[in-house]
């Protein structure tokens, strides 16, 4: 499996990277914002994204409307420290995942890709 990374906080991606590795998968790139990612979606492939809900220039939301427009396999795992009822429902109609909210430890990290796998 391999994994887009887009937050944009460096200590989150070096989080999360330390977190994929370990679980085995590959990271194959990081972006800072939703617009940078969707310009990376295409050249590194992904099968999921962990996609940060808060971000400048464009917020993780709108950027998995535009990816999964584009790609409806990728998995996105939308992250956020705030989780409000409307954009969980909104995210979910889009085709996001899952949601993860931060903190969260490396066995709620699996628990979610194994679901996810599942389907």
């Amino acid at each position: 499996m391999k994994f887009l990374i887009v937050d944009d906080s460096n200590l989150s991606r070096q989080k999360l990277r330390g977190m994929i590795t370990e679980l085995g998968y590959e990271v194959v790139g990081e972006a800072c914002d939703g617009l940078e990612a969707i310009n990376m979606v295409d050249k590194v492939n992904p099968t999921y994204i962990t996609m940060d809900l808060e971000m400048p220039n464009m917020k993780g939301d709108a950027a998995s409307r535009i990816i999964l427009e584009k790609n409806n396999k990728i998995n996105i795992i939308l992250i956020t420290s705030i989780v409000h009822q409307k954009e969980i429902i909104n995210a979910l109609r889009i085709g996001v995942k899952k949601f993860l909210q931060k903190p969260f430890t490396l066995d709620k990290f699996k628990t979610i890709i194994e679901e996810i796998k599942a389907k």
